[in-house]
């Protein structure tokens, strides 16, 4: 699993896999390079995270939870950081089955590059990432969908931005009423 996610490549190559996540959404859209014209498609998470992708996801934190360690307070300490590498690899692979795409043979596993699209970039940045992924179906002169797949884009980069700032006017408003966990006050008295 560490081939999946080997690094920079040189420039001027693109990856074989592009995918872009949208943290708040339950949409994820993936260009697939690896045979000539790209081939993008528009997932639900729902396709990708069922009962399999839960049961292998327990199997793995069960097994990392539960390993023999020489330093027993350095492997719980580390937990976090490896729980958080399990979930990205069987993520990782439960989105490549979904695309069937055989990822056994390490000779035959695909170059991917995730892009996470949220923040305040996001919104300063829109315009960027549908030149960019624009440019990158462009190259390729068979691409009749091109049109389609910028409005898809530009709609998950909105529901996206919707989604963020439904989610901070949540955080500021419980911050507000003393109910967030990350609430705090320099001038509080309690007595």
């Amino acid at each position: 699993m560490d081939d999946m996610f080997k690094g920079y490549l040189p420039e001027g190559e693109h990856p074989d896999i592009q995918i872009y996540i949208f943290p708040h959404l339950r949409e994820f859209l993936v260009i697939d390079l690896r045979e000539g014209n790209p081939a993008v498609t528009l997932l639900e998470t729902g396709e990708v995270f069922g009962e399999p992708f839960y049961e292998t996801l327990e199997q793995e934190f069960s097994f990392t939870v539960r390993q023999e360690n020489q330093f027993p307070f350095a492997h719980l300490m580390n937990l976090p950081l490896r729980l958080e590498e399990t979930i990205r690899a069987v993520a990782m692979n439960c989105i490549l089955d979904r695309l069937g795409i055989d990822y056994g043979d390490e000779e035959d596993v695909p170059s991917i590059v995730v892009f996470v699209i949220s923040g305040g970039a996001l919104a300063m940045h829109s315009e960027k990432l549908i030149d960019s992924v624009q440019e990158l179906l462009g190259t390729f002169p068979d691409q009749p969908r091109m049109e389609e797949w910028k409005d898809i884009l530009l709609r998950l980069v909105r529901q996206e931005n919707q989604a963020l700032q439904e989610v901070n006017q949540l955080e500021l408003s419980e911050a507000l009423a003393s109910e967030s966990p990350d609430y705090f006050s320099l001038w509080e008295n309690r007595n």
